[in-house]
């Protein structure tokens, strides 16, 4: 399984978002000389953990291009999926992967580099 750049980002605002606001509302109970940095900290932490949500809209934003344009064009392969949608290769196989981990997408071809395959909705 190949781990994209996007998911990484995703887990990494989930994990360092709790763990500062985690650490920043310990600080400002504990420590009642510092409660406004501590506070600014614990709204930073909740804010960067907020916005992996929205990161997850345009996932789902991203996804529909990939899926609208496997609609209009059955077999496409990744190249071609990025030049019609504007998002680079990179977004588009991350995409790819998660729509056919759901069952959206199927492979065509059983060849083993993302680029040389081809994708179809499934029916």
């Amino acid at each position: 399984m190949t781990l994209y750049s996007d998911d990484l980002v995703r887990t990494t605002h989930w994990i360092g978002g709790l763990a500062i606001a985690a650490f920043g509302v310990h600080e400002a109970v504990t420590g009642p000389e510092m409660f406004s940095r501590a506070f600014t900290l614990a709204c930073c932490g909740a804010a960067l953990a907020y916005t992996a949500s929205t990161f997850q809209d345009y996932l789902r934003r991203r996804d529909t291009r990939v899926v609208a344009h496997l609609a209009k064009n059955p077999g496409a392969r990744l190249p071609q999926i990025s030049k019609a949608t504007g998002l680079n290769e990179e977004r588009v196989a991350s995409s790819l992967q998660r729509l056919v981990l759901d069952g959206l997408v199927i492979v065509e071809t059983g060849d083993t580099t993302p680029f040389a395959r081809s994708y179809r909705l499934s029916s």
